[in-house]
């Protein structure tokens, strides 16, 4: 399962960056949690599928050409994933393209995401998911 869930996650990712919305909320329960840092959002759960979209929503009315690239990528367990990405995109008014890291634990039921925490640091991320450096 845990390799499973791997692949759950990198589908996701991939749906997002293209753009597809739905396909990529297909993969969260309905009743899931997305955890934000505060440093692209405001710090806050956007909870149910409509509230990751609303998430996703808000972080392009300022970010354009949204996108994550994972670079690690690791099962923890049967139902834990922790992503180390970096979220990349041009700011609508200034034009710059920035480039941040950004640290995922995913947590899983029934093979569909129920908890996403981020963290912008990575000690935070891998104590979260029980892992070291």
């Amino acid at each position: 399962m845990s390799e499973e869930n791997m692949e759950i996650v990198r589908r996701s990712i991939d749906a997002l960056n293209r753009g597809d919305l739905d396909e990529a909320l297909a993969d969260y329960a309905p009743e899931a949690e997305w955890h934000t840092t505060g440093r692209f959002a405001d710090r806050r759960v956007y909870r149910g599928r409509a509230g990751i979209g609303r998430l996703w929503a808000e972080l392009q009315e300022d970010i354009e050409e949204l996108s994550l690239s994972v670079s690690d990528i690791r099962a923890v367990g049967e139902d834990t994933v922790f992503v180390a990405a970096v979220g990349a995109g041009r700011g609508k008014r200034s034009k710059a393209r920035a480039e941040e890291p950004i640290w995922f634990v995913d947590t899983f039921r029934d093979r569909l995401i129920v908890r996403v925490e981020s963290y912008a640091d990575s000690a935070q991320a891998l104590e979260a998911a029980g892992l070291r450096e």
